[in-house]
Parts: C-alpha cells; sequence; structure tokens
C-alpha cells in the first residue's frame, strides 16, 4: 500500500513528456528567435537554466497550460529577469523580451531580485541600477557576485550622471558585462540579450 502511494504521488509530481513528434515541433520552434507556444495545448513555457547533458547545452521547458515537460537543446529564448521600480520601463522591457519570445521575471526591487535569482537562475539580470529599493544596484552586484560569480547583469540607466559619476561605470567595474542607456530600440536591447549570454 505504501508502495502504491509512493508511485501515485511520483506520477502526480512528474510532468506528462510530449509526444516524440511534439518534441521534434519543440526543438524546431527554440531554434529560431519568436515566441514559441506549447505544441498540445498553446500555453507559455518556464525555462529551467542552461545545463550540459553529454556533449549538447540543453534545458527543460514546461508548459504552464497543462504541465507537459520536455528537454530542448540550449534555444534562442532566455529567461530574462528585469529589475526596476518603474512599473512603464518594466512593463515596456517585458513586452520587447517576451515578443522576442524569451522569459521575463519580473522584480521592483534589487532585493527581491536577488531572492528570485537564488531561487531559479536567470540567463540575463537587467537591472535599473538607480532604482530606489532595499538593496542599492552595487550591492546587488556584489552579493550576486559572490554566490554566482558567472552571472550575466546588463546595467540600465536613464541619466548619464549625477554629480559627476557615471553609475554605469560604477557597476561596470563591479562585473556588469552589458550597459545600457533608457530608452533603448527594441533591436538594440534583445541584440544586447544575445550578446550578453554568449
Amino acid at each position: 500500500m505504501v508502495a502504491a502511494r509512493r508511485r501515485g504521488r511520483r506520477r502526480r509530481e512528474t510532468p506528462t513528456p510530449y509526444t516524440a513528434q511534439e518534441v521534434a515541433d519543440l526543438r524546431a520552434r527554440f531554434a529560431t528567435p519568436g515566441p514559441v507556444s506549447c505544441p498540445a495545448c498553446g500555453g507559455g513555457f518556464t525555462l529551467s537554466p542552461a545545463r550540459r547533458r553529454g556533449a549538447e547545452i540543453a534545458r527543460r521547458v514546461l508548459c504552464l497550460g497543462c504541465s507537459r515537460a520536455a528537454v530542448v537543446p540550449h534555444s534562442c529564448a532566455a529567461r530574462v529577469l528585469v529589475t526596476t521600480h518603474n512599473p512603464q520601463l518594466r512593463n515596456l522591457l517585458r513586452d520587447m523580451l517576451a515578443g522576442a519570445g524569451h522569459e521575463v521575471v519580473e522584480a521592483d526591487d534589487a532585493a527581491v531580485a536577488l531572492a528570485a535569482y537564488q531561487t531559479v537562475p536567470a540567463d540575463v539580470v537587467i537591472i535599473d541600477i538607480v532604482a530606489p529599493g532595499r538593496l542599492s544596484a552595487p550591492d546587488f552586484l556584489r552579493q550576486l557576485r559572490r554566490s554566482f560569480p558567472d552571472a550575466r547583469v546588463m546595467a540600465l540607466a536613464g541619466r548619464p550622471s549625477f554629480a559627476g559619476v557615471d553609475p554605469l561605470a560604477i557597476v561596470q567595474g563591479l562585473g556588469a558585462v552589458r550597459s545600457l542607456r533608457a530608452p533603448i530600440a527594441r533591436e538594440a536591447l534583445l541584440r544586447m540579450v544575445e550578446e550578453a549570454r554568449a
């Protein structure tokens, strides 16, 4: 009876796999830029961090609608953590990134972003370096680098300088791989996300 209960529990916790044809379809969809939807129900996905599996780099995708899962080669889609206190800027970045097929995780505070990254690491972090909050952008970068030295962070700022000091230069010194100034064009943002992942 205990074994039957365990088997039942395992079946409920294990996502339903896609068929071979659906996996082939998913691999083709994730190989090209653009939004990707579930071939079974049309829902969106959550992406696991990229991991090495033998000779290839792969990631697990899980449908948010029907809970089916598959492992696909490392794809054009990325998990991007967007951190800014400005809701208009956050919505704009989300729309541009999600429209290109990326999964976007949002945080309005660097402390929340750090906790989100520790739970499920993102491929790229975009942080507004002058946003108010419990944790400053430089402190966020220091703590992130301590635990995740390979984290890919893009720093975002709207103004070039504050009292003669360029805040982008400060965070680049702390390990930000790219810096951008708002407003930013969609094509430039998507290109920089791809460059940051490389």
